[in-house]
């Protein structure tokens, strides 16, 4: 898996919380353009709590809306054995809605990205729309499955909010004040997400019906 993304700044800790990301040049991901593809370290205030995988430091940059642009191999969904080149940007920014149900946090958050495709088994010169339509299926689970193994490898395991979802809470709250009582830091890690994907492809080959 490859992708081509700017890395989040150390300074970046997300509204209302204490967490934040810096660069880790131990993870760093080499791109035949030149850039570098950096990973993340996990904070917990002062505390170091954890590094973020290459897949993982994406989702951070597509949840934050720091994207601008990546690369990324999918799995092909007519066979699994092989992978699809694919160069993704944000569609629009990610909406994010938190909840308080029960005490709990509840997050859900919904993105839309474009896909242009740059190989399809090596040998394709044209797709089928029906290709298309499970190329975009194929897409949108894939980074589903990845964005929640995030979000609950940060919630759970990490106990650290760095994709800053504590500024969508402040709502659910009648007071500031009400919502510092609450403690958002200790409550996060028992946040559940539900994560909406959907993925545009826009291909580089000629599309004919068939």
């Amino acid at each position: 898996m490859q992708f081509y993304g700017n890395p989040v700044s150390s300074n970046d800790s997300g509204g209302g919380s204490e967490e934040k990301s810096s660069s880790s040049k131990e993870d760093n991901l080499p791109a035949d353009n030149g850039i570098e593809n950096i990973g993340l370290a996990v904070f917990k205030g002062d505390k170091l709590v954890g590094k973020l995988t290459k897949i993982e430091t994406l989702s951070n940059l597509i949840i934050t809306n720091k994207l601008k642009s990546c690369r990324l191999s999918i799995p092909d969904p007519e066979d699994e054995s092989k992978a699809i080149d694919s160069y993704l940007t944000l569609d629009t920014k990610p909406q994010i809605k938190v909840s308080i149900v029960n005490g709990t946090p509840y997050v859900k958050i919904k993105v839309k990205m474009n896909a242009r495709i740059s190989s399809i088994n090596e040998i394709s010169n044209y797709v089928s729309q029906d290709k298309i339509d499970k190329i975009e299926e194929s897409a949108s689970h894939y980074l589903k499955v990845h964005l929640l193994n995030y979000l609950y490898k940060t919630s759970k395991d990490y106990k650290s909010d760095i994709s800053g979802t504590g500024k969508y809470a402040i709502s659910n709250f009648k007071t500031r004040a009400e919502y510092e009582e609450y403690n958002w830091l200790d409550n996060f890690q028992n946040a559940f997400f539900d994560v909406e994907t959907e993925v545009n492809v826009k291909s580089s080959f000629l599309i004919t019906g068939t």
